[in-house]
């Protein structure tokens, strides 16, 4: 199973409150900016970022990556534009387990080696059907409430079990271990007009990239079947 790397911006919350009341602008243009900086990094090593909190963002990673190169390089890459120190902690094993236990006490870094991580990641790229008609008739904040709802049941249903995040629009992903597909699948398709490609490979961006494959499938075909699986 690849490396979850969670990225902590240490004293992040004493900096915000350290900025007056004229702030938020400030800090929604700092975390877009290190949430580009951290996923450009990543998508050279063949993983992906998913900025969560924004304060704390997780990077998925093959199991061949140099671990402490990353580490290194990702501060490197950061130190221009945080205005926090930063810790890195790495764990392996499927994304929300690891997150268990990598997603604690953030203030110094932390590698927890495996010495068998090929097993392969799933990613389960939802999609829902008529998102265009929904905002035609009721307007996008509708349109959006609509999938807040969905993405806060899928998050509850299941956590310990997958890491849930919002892609924008109307997409929304899963991010899990092969053996627990089945039960993500299940809470994805729960809700009807859903169709979910899904991506299996031991490398996370290729993953993601089988996901969007699968989907381009799905709706070439015409809204046929809730899913399809593409490995590789």
């Amino acid at each position: 199973m690849p490396y979850t790397a969670v990225v902590s911006f240490v004293g992040y919350r004493e900096w915000t409150e350290s900025l007056g009341p004229d702030r938020e602008w400030l800090i929604q243009v700092v975390q877009s900016r290190l949430y580009e900086v951290i996923q450009s990094f990543s998508k050279d090593l063949d993983g992906v970022a998913l900025p969560l909190r924004y304060d704390v963002q997780v990077v998925l990673l093959p199991a061949s990556v140099d671990v402490w190169g990353f580490v290194r390089g990702l501060k490197a890459a950061v130190e221009p534009y945080s205005p926090t120190p930063v810790a890195v902690r790495v764990c392996y094993g499927n994304p929300a387990r690891a997150l268990s236990r990598c997603g604690r006490e953030l203030s110094e870094d932390y590698i927890e080696y495996c010495s068998n991580c090929e097993d392969a990641l799933a990613v389960a790229h939802a999609d829902l059907n008529f998102f265009s008609r929904l905002t035609e008739e009721g307007g996008f904040y509708t349109a959006y409430v609509n999938i807040v709802k969905y993405l806060a049941g899928l998050a509850e249903v299941l956590n310990g079990k997958a890491v849930v995040q919002y892609l924008g629009g109307d997409n929304l992903v899963a991010v899990t271990s092969e053996d627990l597909l089945g039960d993500v699948l299940e809470a994805l398709t729960s809700r009807d007009g859903v169709k979910v490609g899904v991506g299996v490979s031991p490398v996370p961006k290729k993953a993601f990239e089988r996901a969007a494959d699968a989907l381009t499938q799905l709706r070439a075909e015409g809204r046929v079947r809730k899913y399809l699986v593409v490995r590789g």
